[in-house]
């Protein structure tokens, strides 16, 4: 009987390996045995590497190994002879994918060079769409004004969204806006992104590039889908004073791989081809706001035992993408208060950044998916604000919100981008090294919030940046800022080191001699202290002492103004 549940459960979990759907085209995934005769080599990368991702391995001391070959062009020829159309090809993982009919499908499979064929969604069809006429750009005359926040970052520094969160502000004002920084960005569609005045700066500057549209095989990406659009907004808006993402001087490129006409295991396929494209041009980060689990064909879906990082293709290319030199952020999912509640594929996959989503309590977001993997990984990875966060529109300079680890993500991505942008001679591993350092659950991870809530500006210290600016206090031995959120009423320090142990309450006092004293106060104390007071919400404008009360003795710690 257990021999028998066994085999049930097997059968169970089986996905068809070819479509019953007549002789109808559909997209099917072939890996190779092996690149034997291959005309490339490892001895000769610059033929399918550009200089800059090589310079990214090499300072990463990451070599060019055999999976970084193209799949031989004499197998994907003998492909074609017998009918099949290559919709792309995968070098990590020695593969292509197909467009053909099951009968074409099951002679592939007894060619000798073929490892396997697995059939992995029905075609949909392209649309019948003349090439996009030109659009012509219009600098904005004037730009619209914020009703609340910061009077740079404006709307970007709102309780609901990234820059006052992550301390990514900070970075800002020290003039770490992710210059140099290249990010790919993988989605459904950009719509209206070409012409869009919230990415004005990023296409005037050329740092706004269209990548590929992996679905439909054209460069015609800024259409489709306004989920892009808000996406690549919390990263690249640039309007000063109304709505600033994390990285506004990186520079984008927008990908399609997500088809929206349908949700197929084929798009795990287009994730991997958009990384590897992004991986070859040089780019350093890759966001990607998408995650699969059940599919249109129910029969392909995904069950919870197969997110080990090493089943699913999509998480099979992500492991090898996050061995690359690049920092790859992907969604958690948004099912935390559905029946699958788990993370999604590829955000299994060791080494990607499963990034959840959190409240305006920094809590998780119901909706945020839940770890662990099925090998018993924590995920998510880090989480950022995901709750009503405040995005751009694809009408003109119109805002809205949008809720989901979908934009968790990239205003993690667009804040590493500009903590990145500081130290550019760093690699992927030590930004992310800092970065999970600096996290507030870094000594006690979980499955709802992974690792935490990033604190970018302590990473950055950590990394050895140096701040005289605006907010920051003291010599670089004894650096110290602070951040003021009057909506939510917490006033919060950082500082490099612990001046916070022992430490039993905390007196404002303004010039009058007037004292205010928090309701409440939490401090985490590792190589960077942090300090939040709460319940200054009727906290008058003005110059302050803050002095730190212990047991026998007080210290007065900083003076701040605001």
């Amino acid at each position: 009987m257990k021999n028998l549940t066994g085999l049930l459960v097997c059968l169970a979990f089986a996905a068809p390996v070819f479509a019953q759907i007549g002789n109808k085209p559909a997209k099917y995934w072939v890996e190779f045995t092996d690149k034997d005769n291959s005309p490339f080599c490892t001895c000769r990368p610059a033929e399918f590497l550009s200089a800059r991702a090589l310079v990214r391995r090499a300072r990463a001391g990451i070599a060019v190994v055999e999976n970084d070959l193209p799949v031989n062009p004499a197998y994907l020829e003998k492909l074609k002879a017998a009918g099949a159309k290559i919709h792309h090809t995968s070098r990590w993982l020695n593969a292509a994918t197909l467009l053909t009919d099951s009968v074409t499908a099951r002679q592939i499979a007894t060619f000798p060079f073929v490892k396997k064929v697995e059939y992995i969604g029905w075609h949909i069809k392209p649309r019948n769409k003349p090439n996009p006429p030109l659009k012509t750009r219009k600098p904005l005359p004037t730009s619209p004004k914020a009703k609340s926040g910061d009077p740079d970052l404006g709307w970007a520094a709102s309780i609901s969204t990234e820059n006052e969160r992550l301390w990514t502000s900070f970075l800002y004002y020290t003039g770490h806006r992710g210059a140099g920084i290249w990010v790919a960005v993988m989605d459904g569609g950009f719509t209206n992104v070409d012409v869009s005045p919230f990415f004005d700066s990023s296409a005037m500057h050329n740092r706004l590039f269209s990548g590929w549209d992996f679905v439909e095989r054209d460069q015609y990406v800024f259409e489709d889908a306004a989920h892009g659009t808000s996406v690549l907004s919390v990263m690249a808006a640039n309007i000063p004073g109304y709505f600033v993402g994390t990285a506004p001087d990186a520079t984008y490129f927008c990908l399609k791989t997500e088809d929206v006409g349908g949700e197929l295991p084929v798009e795990e396929a287009n994730w991997i081809a958009g990384a590897e494209w992004a991986d070859s041009i040089g780019v350093d980060i890759i966001n990607a706001s998408l995650g699969y689990t059940v599919f249109s064909d129910t029969a392909l879906g995904h069950r919870y035992l197969q997110l080990d990082g090493r089943t699913a293709i999509g998480s099979r290319g992500a492991t090898i993408a996050a061995t690359k030199g690049m920092i790859i952020c992907n969604s958690a999912g948004n099912s935390g208060d559905e029946p699958w509640r788990h993370i999604g594929v590829p955000a299994d996959a060791p080494g990607v950044i499963a990034v959840g989503a959190i409240d305006f309590e920094d809590k998780r977001a119901s909706f945020s998916s839940l770890g662990p993997t099925a090998d018993g990984r924590i995920k998510p990875d880090l989480v950022a604000p995901g709750q009503m966060v405040i995005t751009a529109t694809t009408n003109g300079t119109d805002l809205g919100y949008s809720s989901g680890t979908s934009v968790a993500s990239p205003i993690l991505a667009g804040s590493l981008a500009a903590l990145w942008s500081a130290f550019p001679e760093k690699t992927a591993t030590e930004i992310l090294d800092a970065t999970f350092a600096s996290a507030d659950q870094n000594n006690r991870p979980d499955n709802e919030l992974g690792y935490g809530i990033p604190n970018l500006f302590a990473a950055y210290w950590q990394l050895g940046g140096y701040c005289d600016g605006e907010f920051c206090n003291g010599s670089r031995d004894d650096n110290s800022a602070f951040s003021f959120d009057r909506v939510r009423g917490e006033l919060s320090f950082i500082t490099l080191k612990n001046v916070f142990s022992d430490m039993k309450s905390v007196v404002l006092r303004n010039a009058f001699g007037q004292e205010f004293r928090p309701k409440s106060l939490k401090i985490i104390a590792q190589k960077i202290a942090t300090l939040t007071l709460t319940g200054l919400e009727n906290l008058p404008p003005g110059t302050y002492s803050v002095t730190l009360l212990r047991e026998q003795s007080a210290v007065r710690l900083f003076s701040i103004a605001f």
